[in-house]
């Protein structure tokens, strides 16, 4: 186990709790945008796509307004899909499922592939 690996995961949990803590402390559930990028990264974070993760979590965060409208309109035509508290059971469970930070050779094949050309593009 690598320790930026851990110390990515700690992060990238950390920041996804602070996401729902927000929208806690804002008495709100997420907005559909808010709604996809928290689904997908967590998605992403249950297959140790970490760098898929990060990037998720910081489109989460990004202002009303420099938000794509093309996909505000694509998004405003699905119904909500998870509330803050399916977003906390799905962290609880992938933590618990694949609490261990794993590598490449803990990934199927073509999700090891991917992951090494994610990270290829941020060397």
């Amino acid at each position: 186990m690598q320790a930026i690996d851990v110390e990515r995961k700690n992060r990238l949990h950390a920041n996804f709790i602070a996401a729902l803590d927000l929208l806690d402390a804002e008495h709100r559930e997420p907005d559909r945008w808010e709604e996809e990028c928290l689904s997908y990264a967590l998605g992403a974070m249950a297959c140790g796509m970490y760098l898929v993760a990060e990037v998720e979590l910081a489109a989460f965060a990004r202002p009303i307004d420099e938000r794509s409208p093309d996909v505000l309109a694509a998004l405003a035509q699905k119904p909500a899909r998870f509330t803050k508290d399916m977003l906390r059971h799905g962290l609880d469970y992938v933590n618990q499922r694949y609490g261990h930070v794993g590598d490449a050779a803990d990934l199927p094949a073509v999700l090891a592939a991917g992951q090494q050309d994610l990270q290829s593009l941020t060397a």
